[in-house]
């Protein structure tokens, strides 16, 4: 599926002032798609499918974030945007769900299962942002509030391109790496990132720290063993950390563990939800 599929499937939800693009396919228990920065819920076009056939899978866009509001002036931190994950839900008459998320959503989902937790019925993360594992240096320098004067979009998007084509193991298509970042090629989408990454708070992650042996929620951590961006040892962190969490180490892949292994995420993932 390109990404222009995936936008066209993609419905909308008013919070306030602001709304949330995304993509609502199956039936049965909920379970909800997070992704980070600097993709959007494209990234999981994949695996979707293959939750859709079990349960009701939602993949939204973060606020900021693909197709969901880009205007200026607004709080994108994971904080903000875990609140509006519990708005979201509450529109959508959700009470609760399986939450898989990665990178920054793996952080947006943290706050969810320590700060909101009856949101979160199931919890697996994939090499998610924790502790002061991030933000990583490139996504702190574009997000200096003066980098959008400083190259264009096509330099932008080239950069970004680069960037997560060394978060792959494998040698991924042209297609999915253009169609991750393809809301971001204008110059309103790449002011919006820009935004997005001035957001990154490490602050926002450390503070649940002492909170984290107090999820209940059965977790689920997987993680590329390769990654460079979020390293191994915060996964093993996370394990002791959280209760009954089981760790599975995903060998010949790097931060983009769903794409460099798919059919092994896609396994591991189903037969959490299905435990």
């Amino acid at each position: 599926m390109n990404w222009r599929e995936w936008q066209n499937r993609q419905r909308l939800t008013e919070l306030g002032d602001r709304f949330v693009s995304y993509v609502d396919e199956g039936d049965g228990p909920p379970v909800v798609l997070l992704h980070g920065i600097p993709t959007w819920s494209y990234l999981w076009h994949g695996l979707l499918p293959e939750l859709a056939g079990r349960r009701r899978a939602l993949a939204p866009d973060l606020l900021g974030f693909g197709f969901s509001d880009r205007r200026d002036g607004f709080d994108r931190s994971i904080a903000r945007q875990a609140e509006a994950i519990d708005a979201w839900m509450d529109a959508l008459g959700l009470d609760s769900a399986a939450i898989v998320a990665h990178d920054i959503g793996g952080g947006v989902a943290l706050r969810l299962a320590t700060l909101f937790p009856h949101r979160v019925e199931r919890l697996c993360l994939m090499n998610s942002v924790c502790y002061d594992s991030w933000p990583i240096e490139a996504m702190l320098q574009f997000g200096h509030p003066g980098a959008y004067r400083k190259a264009s979009a096509s330099t932008t998007h080239a950069l970004l391109r680069q960037m997560l084509k060394g978060g792959l193991a494998s040698s991924p298509e042209p297609e999915l790496l253009d169609g991750l970042i393809a809301p971001y090629r204008t110059e309103v989408g790449k002011l919006s990132l820009i935004r997005d990454a001035a957001a990154l708070n490490t602050n926002l992650t450390t503070e649940l720290t002492p909170l984290l042996p107090g999820i209940d929620a059965a977790t689920l951590i997987l993680w590329g063993e390769d990654d460079t961006f979020q390293l191994p040892k915060y996964a093993e962190r996370l394990a002791d950390d959280v209760p009954g969490a089981r760790l599975v180490p995903i060998s010949d892949a790097r931060h983009f563990v769903m794409w460099d292994q798919p059919e092994i995420v896609a396994e591991q993932v189903a037969a959490f939800l299905d435990a």
